[in-house]
């Protein structure tokens, strides 16, 4: 899978267990910081304020990770649709992949009902993401 984006996101020690390896519910974390990272990379978060809610995320774990470790996370849009969108990511350490996760994702107003995807955000997405 051919990701564009790719952001460090360090590890802290709170993320780890007494045995060094890192609690999987991080894996939500390190993902929500690479998903903020993505957005703020493309200019679309000049208020800071995140316009969408996670909707759906699963996630595959395929070795532990560990505290010292670099951790790359690596994301991309998948596909955009009217209101909702999807995002691919991998999490590796040391050139190895760790976790593989996806999220759907959707857009809202300020009452929390889905909104379409603004046409500044589709057009920026899919110019980086050749979609």
């Amino acid at each position: 899978m051919l990701y564009r984006f790719v952001a460090d996101v360090p590890l802290r020690w709170v993320d780890v267990d007494s045995e060094g390896v890192v609690n999987n519910a991080v894996y939500l974390s390190l993902i929500e910081q690479a998903r903020f990272l993505y957005f703020d990379h493309l200019g679309l978060l000049p208020d800071r304020k995140v316009p969408f809610l996670v909707a759906k995320a699963a996630l595959e774990f395929l070795r532990p990770g560990r505290l010292g470790a670099k951790i790359e996370v690596s994301a991309r849009v998948g596909s955009l649709g009217t209101s909702s969108f999807t995002m691919d990511y991998e999490v590796a350490a040391d050139q190895q992949v760790l976790v593989r996760a996806n999220a759907t994702l959707v857009f809202v107003d300020a009452a929390m009902r889905p909104r379409p995807i603004p046409d500044d955000v589709r057009a920026a997405i899919a110019g980086f993401e050749g979609l």
